[in-house]
């Protein structure tokens, strides 16, 4: 999907707008792609931005936290309001149909497999955050692996504005 599909793709938000990625443009969004049913690894992930939002400060402002879900089937704008406001209200939640999530994720480089069916299903996927500029290209991939302090390091230097 050339990158003219890709910001028509349409994703339904847990703040009731419809938008395409390109609709994130305007603050630097830092990017998460999982499902509210994890055990694990999605809720570790956003209270980690909840602590890197709170290490950055006031910078914490100037970025969008976004949630984009690969279960779209139970994870509705509704459901992803409520889950997201657990963490931070201000966390942004996107679903969309299973085409335009994949070509979404796959645009960064994101894999997600569902395993098994019905409520017991869960998926495997990639599990980094993605650092999209103000202009809604990729600055920076934050692996999972990355230490709080590395994280935060890390966006706050994409956040800061050079000086001259």
């Amino acid at each position: 999907m050339g990158q003219a599909a890709l910001e028509s793709v349409a994703l339904h938000s847990s703040d009731g707008r419809t938008l395409s990625i390109s609709g994130l443009r305007g603050k630097p969004t830092l990017l998460f792609f999982g499902f509210t049913h994890c055990p694990e690894v999605c809720p570790l992930s956003l209270v980690r931005a909840v602590q890197l939002k709170h290490q950055l400060g006031p910078l914490a402002e100037h970025l969008q936290v976004v949630f984009i879900t690969v279960d779209p089937q139970r994870d509705t704008p509704t459901h992803l309001r409520a889950y997201l406001a657990a963490f931070d209200p201000a966390f942004i939640g996107l679903a969309g149909d299973e085409a335009g999530t994949r070509a979404v994720a796959e645009s960064l480089g994101v894999s997600y497999q569902r395993v098994g069916e019905g409520e017991a299903a869960t998926f495997e996927h990639t599990a980094s955050w993605f650092l999209l500029g103000a202009d809604g290209k990729l600055q920076e991939v934050l692996g999972y692996a990355l230490s709080e302090a590395e994280m935060a390091a890390k966006v706050r230097t994409r956040l800061t504005p050079t000086r001259t």
